[in-house]
């Protein structure tokens, strides 16, 4: 396999040259010249609204035939979740989604042993995210939520209201299906945990929980595990980009190198700065898309100081942050992340989950759920939420009986009811 920054190298000099996509981009790049990193400093992060503003041909590799691919079944178009102003319509092929997740599989020995893809998973998510949807209301039958090796046990999008036959059901075929990984939406996993719990029931575990849809609240980590009592790993990735990052047995991130270029634009001190930014991500060998520095909408906090688990060949983050869309601000305008708040609640006795939410500049609503038998300190909450955005926030805590999901069935667990735009919030100039 080519060298990284090889790949990188060649994908820039392609887009350039000959993706539409890129005609624009051309008088702003340095030329051979400059390094590889300033030459991508240089360029613009590619959005989903740019993606949708252009036509699938515009952002091909040069030479493919997307018409003979689709007909013959080597590809297919999917429409990635989310709301409306967040889709965007991918080339979707199979046999390299395997590979970039058998690339990062290698920086957890667990998942390296265990995810070998013939190994036995199960899958609980929103069905508009992965599996199948329940139309009418009612359950959907094994037979159509198996397919080989993969089982989808959920079909129901919001887990608010599942029913405890369905968590029973959803129990006993982890059971009886006995899957070697467990692939999750960390919210959705915490929630059948909080039922087998008060319930007493002990479900067999699988070798591995593998997190990925949603970055996991510590309390859902907590929940899962006190069930699952296996390592709980996060992935990361996009439809477009592939696997991105892998969580190591030390519970850092590691970049999957072979199949990426990530470059880190840091937010200004201000905001967390230099050490929390966004990230732009180039995914390599797709082989019918070419994207560069797509915006994956996501933040992260890059490590200060090497990984303990020894691998340290690309970027290492400490932890993912949270999307920008979640971002939220103090009364006098500091980004607030939402593994911010999620560590200043999460160790708070009794609390199940929750979600804040920034009415105006200085006015915020937090709704929480308890957990099953135990009671909650809202004094304990607003304390620590004065603490971390300051004694101008009022803070209206909420007891709530649930707690709705966002399109298309995935958690925000903070979220401002106004734009918080990115770009003025990063430094001026960005790191590779």
């Amino acid at each position: 396999m080519n060298d990284p920054d090889t790949l990188a190298l060649e994908l820039l000099e392609t887009a350039l040259r000959q993706v539409p996509a890129y005609r624009s981009w051309q008088p702003l790049d340095p030329g051979p010249s400059a390094s590889l990193d300033d030459r991508f400093a240089a360029l613009p992060a590619l959005t989903k609204a740019d993606m949708r503003a252009c036509t699938l041909q515009d952002i091909l590799r040069p030479g493919v035939d997307l018409d003979r691919a689709l007909a013959t079944g080597m590809a297919e178009l999917v429409t990635t979740s989310g709301s409306t102003g967040d889709r965007v319509t991918n080339v979707w092929d199979q046999s390299w989604w395997n590979a970039s997740e058998k690339s990062a599989c290698r920086y957890h020995p667990v998942a390296a042993r265990r995810i070998t893809g013939t190994h036995r998973e199960a899958i609980l998510a929103s069905p508009l995210c992965t599996g199948v949807a329940s139309t009418d209301g009612q359950p959907v039958p094994i037979e159509r939520r198996q397919l080989d090796r993969f089982l989808y046990l959920n079909e129901f999008v919001d887990p608010a209201g599942w029913s405890s036959a369905h968590m029973d059901r959803m129990l006993a075929e982890i059971d009886s299906f006995r899957p070697e990984v467990l692939e999750a939406n960390p919210s959705y996993l915490a929630a059948l945990a909080r039922y087998a719990q008060a319930t007493h029931r002990s479900p067999s575990s699988p070798s591995l929980v593998i997190f990925t849809f949603e970055n996991p609240s510590r309390l859902h980590v907590r929940q899962v595990t006190g069930v699952f009592p296996v390592p709980a790993v996060s992935s990361y990735g996009t439809t477009e980009t592939g696997y991105v990052f892998m969580e190591c047995e030390a519970g850092r991130l590691h970049q999957n190198r072979d199949y990426c270029r990530v470059d880190f634009q840091p937010l200004k001190p201000e905001h967390g700065g230099p050490d929390i930014g966004r990230i732009l991500v180039t995914p390599f060998h797709h082989p019918w898309q070419l994207l560069l520095r797509f915006d994956v909408g996501d933040l992260v906090r890059r490590s200060a100081t090497p990984c303990p688990c020894g691998r340290n060949d690309g970027m290492v983050l400490d932890a993912i942050e949270g999307r920008a869309i979640n971002l939220t601000l103090t009364p006098d305008g500091r980004a607030v992340t939402q593994r911010s708040v999620d560590q200043a609640v999460a160790d708070i006795p009794g609390l199940a989950t929750y979600q804040l939410i920034q009415e105006s500049p200085a006015a915020y609503t937090f709704r929480y759920l308890e957990l099953p038998g135990t009671a909650c300190s809202a004094h304990d909450i607003r304390d620590a939420l004065v603490a971390l955005y300051g004694p101008d926030a009022a803070i209206d805590i909420q007891s709530a009986a649930s707690i709705p999901v966002d399109p298309p069935g995935k958690y925000r667990l903070t979220r401002a009811q106004f734009d918080i735009p990115i770009i003025p919030l990063l430094m001026e100039q960005s790191s590779p």
